[in-house]
């Protein structure tokens, strides 16, 4: 976890200002209501909560190593692109439905609907910090994101925001009453998001790939039985993922000179990340990791990269982003992970830049990245993506150099190791047991000093 020179709660109220609504973009603010789908524990039928506590025991998780979140609204705002006006137009004072009947005036037939999710290390940001990336996506696929307002951490750790995440989309396909949309095709669908954002897009594809595993296809929501079938999106959109909140792998330092994060601290006797106290940092009872707890830290639905390839079998096709950054080698080793289960990748990595470089769209590689991306959408829900056995790097004159996706995250000219499976599980396991260790320390100091 990487700490900013504010506390986390005044850098929470900052990133959430929304400064108004000018210029070629249509934004329609929704709030999906709470469902009411109550489950006894002995009924067969699943409601979201159900679905996702029975997810995260299959994956190796006790519901007595975190608190189970309750599910409640959850904000979004639908953004698309909006034609014939300045970069200064207002916003039409009309209420938010006829917002967004305005803006599917402009939504192309059979065009993605891209779900997306905001980065900022589960702890900030928002959709309106993205408005620039999911309505210059909106743009390039002449189609709508759906910017979901996820519950942050620490004051909601998970799997609360995967809740939020998992509800966002059963609401894409089977609407609430009263909601602005209508049902939306499985098959139209794209999960997205960049660094925090994109690990929660993975995770929330494996979370629905692990429903499909073990049996559960039916959800309960809203009083609907909602299907949750083998093809439950067209595909995965990332860009400089973080799979790993443990940050267990040498890019985390070898790229440090390339990168805007921070390296971890080697000081595993730090208790907490380094952000100035508050009310909601450090935690009443105290935790290692702002997103969970540190027995959870390696969790695969905490952190994807954890999920073994044989987690992956079946999913649909991913694309993902990446330079040479901090997240560089989770991001080739579940590119490789994902190829190896039989899927479809594209691999689209860029020698020397940072983070989140392809959400910024002054540079050549970002700008190339983000237009791979929006390409990617639109194929998906074509169903025109198809299986290679080759990735690439961009370096910085433009030439693209390929590379077999069976040998993404294995030694290299700048990566001096093999990050084969044994040994990237050894390494998660070293950064779970110090936090875990440590945590128990600081509870218990706590509890000797009330």
């Amino acid at each position: 976890m990487l700490g900013t020179p504010a506390a986390i709660l005044k850098s929470q109220v900052q990133s959430q200002i929304d400064w108004g609504v000018w210029g070629q973009i249509w934004i329609a603010k929704y709030t999906i209501p709470k469902p009411q789908d109550y489950c006894h524990v002995n009924t067969c039928t699943y409601n979201a909560k159900k679905a996702l506590l029975r997810a995260i025991e299959e994956l190796g998780g006790e519901q007595n190593a975190f608190d189970v979140p309750e599910v409640g609204d959850v904000q979004g705002e639908w953004i698309g692109h909006r034609k014939g006006v300045t970069s200064f137009a207002r916003r039409p004072d009309i209420p938010e439905h006829e917002q967004y009947e305005m803006m599917m005036r402009e939504v192309a037939p059979e065009s993605p609907t891209i779900l997306y999710f905001h980065g900022g290390a589960f702890c900030l940001m928002d959709p309106v910090t993205h408005r620039p990336t999911t309505s210059a996506l909106a743009e390039r696929t002449h189609g709508r994101c759906f910017s979901v307002r996820y519950r942050l951490a620490p004051q909601d750790p998970f799997p609360s925001a995967l809740l939020d995440a998992f509800i966002a989309y059963l609401s894409l396909i089977s609407p609430p009453p009263n909601a602005f949309h209508s049902p939306i095709s499985p098959g139209k669908i794209i999960l997205s998001g960049d660094s925090s954002g994109a690990g929660l897009a993975t995770s929330l594809m494996l979370l629905m790939a692990t429903l499909n595993r073990i049996g559960i296809h039916r959800i309960r929501f809203h009083g609907v039985s909602v299907p949750i079938n083998a093809d439950y999106v067209a595909g995965l959109a990332i860009t400089s993922p973080w799979l790993d909140v443990s940050r267990s792998l040498p890019s985390v330092t070898r790229n440090l000179h390339y990168d805007v994060i921070a390296p971890p601290s080697s000081d595993h006797t730090m208790p907490y990340p380094n952000f100035p106290h508050d009310s909601v940092w450090p935690a009443q009872l105290p935790r290692v990791e702002t997103y969970c707890e540190s027995s959870m830290v390696i969790h695969p639905l905490v952190s994807p990269l954890a999920a073994s390839k044989e987690n992956w079998r079946g999913v649909a096709p991913v694309y993902i982003s990446v330079g040479w950054e901090s997240m560089q080698d989770e991001a080739e080793v579940f590119a490789r992970r994902v190829y190896e289960a039989g899927g479809a990748v594209i691999f689209d990595g860029y020698v020397g830049m940072p983070h989140c470089f392809a959400i910024m769209p002054w540079n050549e590689a970002g700008r190339s990245a983000f237009a791979n991306c929006a390409a990617f959408c639109n194929d998906a829900v074509k169903d025109r993506v198809t299986r290679r056995d080759f990735g690439s790097w961009t370096n910085k004159d433009g030439k693209v150099e390929l590379v077999e996706l069976k040998k993404l995250g294995m030694s290299n000219d700048e990566r001096k190791m093999n990050l084969d499976d044994i040994l990237v599980n050894k390494l998660l396991e070293k950064q779970r047991r110090w936090r875990v260790n440590l945590e128990r320390k600081l509870r218990n100091f706590e509890k000797t000093r009330e």
